[in-house]
């Protein structure tokens, strides 16, 4: 697990700084950099809950997970074809519906490991973290020297390392990734009506991951336009994944002291204050202070839905639940939100960063609403039943 994470991670190290920075390179404005990047959300949707739901029913989940990171591969190296606005939407939706299906399956399969105390969530992640440091960090300094047509090579590169990395791994143990290559029982999606404090839990997630895209989409390019060279862009997402990684590592200790719920109430007020920040400040201090807050901003809320999924989800169902995350909590709103998102940056610049914060703290009020309606399960159920 720890090879998957450091070759995925290793990936993302790549795609969130430079990235944005590449399609911009291009000749694309703010707005049309947004619309490729929510267009890798857009059939995530159907991709992320199609096969995450096969997971849990018929297939293996690392099996999956590789399969599609070896299709990814292919996709990003095919944007070194001409350049053309309808074949980079294209690409777009089809990487996009592809890789990010691959850290869900993987993630599903490590929480089985961190229940059965096999591995560590926090401690995984943390070194996929770690990975994300070292590559943005050598990224920035690659393209110091090469320039940004080696971005969607590198990104392609460690795509099919990951790819790798899950193959390998359900070699060595052929019963990775499930217990069993066919399951019997088919999971029946409707059964999570009987679970409303979890579905506010995952829209919870939802929205103060929707409060960032506005940050992965624009932020990088802001920083250019300051004066910062892509080494320095590099090393300031290297300080926000070092701040997370520290989090991460911490997260089952923090997660023994306070539950999942309330620790995502205070995850969405930091990234509230985050938003706040990146509007009225853009002084050096204030970038890196907003980059350390990534821990409380992203971190925080992300181990602790994993907890909550992993402790609340049903059993035959716990791949799906990631992908219901992934696709309709995540991909959907952040594919829709983006590109406005991106528009809206183009016109009134930073103060855009107020609407994010608007975002988180509904967030805020969602997990709020969860937890007061844990422990009143049997109320929660019947009005979910009556509502859908």
């Amino acid at each position: 697990m720890y090879l998957i994470y450091l070759c995925y991670f290793a990936a993302e190290g790549i795609i969130y700084p430079f990235w944005p920075v590449w399609l911009k390179s291009q000749g694309f404005d703010n707005g049309g950099v947004a619309l490729f990047m929510a267009a890798a959300y857009w059939p995530q949707v159907l991709f992320g809950l199609g096969l995450s739901y096969l997971a849990d029913w018929r297939f293996r989940q690392l099996s999956v997970a590789g399969w599609v990171g070896m299709l990814s591969a292919i996709v990003i190296f095919l944007f070194y074809l001409p350049k053309s606005i309808a074949l980079y939407l294209i690409l777009a939706m089809l990487y996009g519906g592809l890789w990010t299906t691959v850290l869900p399956l993987s993630e599903s399969y490590l929480l089985e490991r961190d229940k059965s105390a096999s591995h560590d969530y926090g401690w995984v992640r943390a070194a996929g973290s770690l990975s994300f440091i070292i590559f943005s960090i050598a990224g920035g300094q690659l393209l110091g020297l090469y320039g940004q047509g080696i971005v969607p090579g590198m990104i392609g590169l460690l795509m099919a390392l990951t790819a790798a990395a899950c193959f390998l791994l359900t070699v060595r143990h052929p019963h990775v990734g499930g217990a069993r290559s066919v399951k019997v029982a088919r999971p029946d999606w409707r059964d999570l009506r009987q679970y409303p404090v979890l579905l506010l839990c995952l829209g919870s997630a939802g929205l103060i991951q929707l409060s960032h895209c506005l940050y992965f989409a624009t932020i990088s390019n802001s920083w250019a336009t300051l004066g910062y060279s892509a080494t320095w862009i590099g090393a300031f997402w290297a300080v926000a994944v070092l701040a997370e990684i520290v989090y991460f590592a911490l997260s089952s200790k923090v997660m023994n002291l306070f539950s999942p719920l309330r620790v995502m109430m205070l995850s969405g007020l930091f990234a509230t204050l985050r938003w706040v920040i990146t509007w009225f400040d853009h002084s050096l201090t204030s970038i890196v202070v907003g980059q350390m807050m990534h821990a409380l901003s992203f971190a925080a809320y992300h181990a602790a839905l994993m907890r909550y999924i992993r402790d609340n989800a049903p059993e035959s169902m716990r791949a799906f639940t990631q992908g219901i995350y992934y696709s309709l909590a995540v991909a959907l709103p952040m594919g829709i939100l983006t590109p406005l998102a991106g528009s809206l940056y183009d016109q009134i610049g930073d103060q855009a960063y107020l609407f994010m914060a608007l975002i988180s703290f509904s967030g805020v009020v969602t997990a709020f609403i969860a937890n007061q309606h844990t422990g009143r399960s049997h109320e929660s159920r019947i009005l979910f039943r009556r509502l859908f």
